[in-house]
This record gives structure tokens, C-alpha cells and sequence, in this order.
């Protein structure tokens, strides 16, 4: 699975400043970056008028807007979307996905805090991978400054994209992320590729993805 780290922090603390700073350096070193961005508020890329607008107002659950150069899905949900969730739409083709907000969810985080805002952290240390602040900290974690996107981005490497995987299995059940062990990891890479090695035209898999929907379920 493709690691995720968040960066959260208090409003106004200079989440968006720190995580552009670390995905340009992540991107400076080759690494495919997917970024996340959470919204308490309503998201709208249809603009009224256009035909993508249309074709929601007549009942489509999902509008795919589609370009040369890139693409947007808009599709309606009944529940706020967990980090581990949205991987699924953003695939398995980047090194990393850097989130912005999300702090409940449980991923490593880097907290962005500010000391003119008088407060603590939003995070207990045992939750934190860093802490990204203006002034000296007792948290027990690595500290870094706004400026040190090097620093930052020494740690995630040190951390999650040093490590070599033969095989990434990601399994969703009804749009549910599901966890799996290494055992169950494996299994299902070896019988997938093996199954799929045995196809006319077929010479060498890299990726496979299999969607199975049974008739009737939603």
C-alpha cells in the first residue's frame, strides 16, 4: 500500500506553506507525489451550465470529466471519506500520498504548530512522526522548522520509502478499505499473478486490478 502521511495542525498554524515546501523537495528527489486536501465544507467542480453539471442534475452518481492532460471524478457520498478510502481512487501508480488535515485518521502525522498561537499540540506525541514548529518544543519527537523541508523529508524516506515491497495488495469491500496481514498479502499476489500468467496475450504482469460486483448489490 502506498504510505500516507498528514500534516495537520491548528488554523493558521502554515499546514498548506509546510506541505508545499516538503512536496517540492519529495519531487526534487524523483518521487510521485499525490496530495489530499480535507474540507469540512461541500466540494463542487461541476459548475452549473456545464455539461458535466447536467449530467449530475439527471441522477448520475459519478461525473468523470476527462482532458489530454488530466481528469476529475466527482461522485456523491453518505459518509466522510477516511484516508485509506480515497487511496483506492488515487491508485497505486505514486510513491507516496501527502494529506493535509485528517487528524483522526490513523496515519502518520506531522503536526505544524506555531507558538503565537499560545496553544499545545493537537496531537499527543505517541501519535506524531514529527513536529513542525517555530519554537522549542518538549515533545520527545523529532522537531523541525518551516524552512527544513529537507529535514522532514530525510525523516519519511528514513521511514517509508526506503523500504522495498516484491508486492502492494490493496482490498476494498463495498468501498471499504480492508486490512491484510502479510500472510493474506502474499496469497493473494501469488494467486492473482499466477492465475493471470496463464492468459493468451498475456507475457509479464506488473499491476493487476480486479473489481467483482455481484448482481443486484450496490
Amino acid at each position: 500500500m502506498v504510505p500516507i502521511v498528514s500534516v495537520v495542525g491548528r488554523s493558521g498554524a502554515g499546514k498548506t506553506y509546510v506541505m508545499g515546501k516538503m512536496i517540492a523537495e519529495l519531487k526534487r528527489r524523483g518521487y510521485r507525489v499525490a496530495a489530499v486536501k480535507h474540507s469540512a465544507h461541500s466540494v463542487d467542480l461541476d459548475l452549473e451550465g456545464k455539461d458535466s453539471w447536467a449530467h449530475a442534475q439527471a441522477g448520475s452518481d459519478a461525473v468523470v470529466i476527462s482532458s489530454p492532460h488530466r481528469f476529475a471524478l466527482i461522485a456523491d457520498v453518505d459518509h466522510d471519506s477516511s484516508l485509506a478510502d480515497l487511496s483506492r481512487f488515487i491508485g497505486p501508480d505514486f510513491d507516496i500520498i501527502l494529506a493535509e488535515g485528517f487528524k483522526q485518521d490513523k496515519v502518520a502525522k506531522i503536526e505544524v504548530h506555531r507558538g503565537k498561537t499560545g496553544a499545545g499540540l493537537l496531537c499527543g506525541p505517541g501519535e506524531l512522526l514529527a513536529v513542525v514548529s517555530d519554537e522549542p518544543l518538549e515533545a520527545g519527537i523529532p522537531r523541525y522548522t518551516p524552512e527544513d523541508a529537507r529535514g522532514i523529508v530525510d525523516l519519511i524516506e528514513e521511514k517509508y520509502l526506503n523500504k522495498v515491497e516484491s508486492e502492494t495488495v490493496s482490498l476494498y469491500v463495498d468501498g471499504r478499505h480492508v486490512p491484510l496481514n502479510d500472510f493474506v498479502r502474499r496469497l493473494f499476489a501469488n494467486v492473482l499473478f499466477g492465475l493471470v500468467s496463464t492468459l493468451k496475450g498475456i507475457s509479464e504482469a506488473g499491476a493487476i486490478d480486479i473489481a467483482i460486483r455481484r448482481k443486484g448489490k450496490r
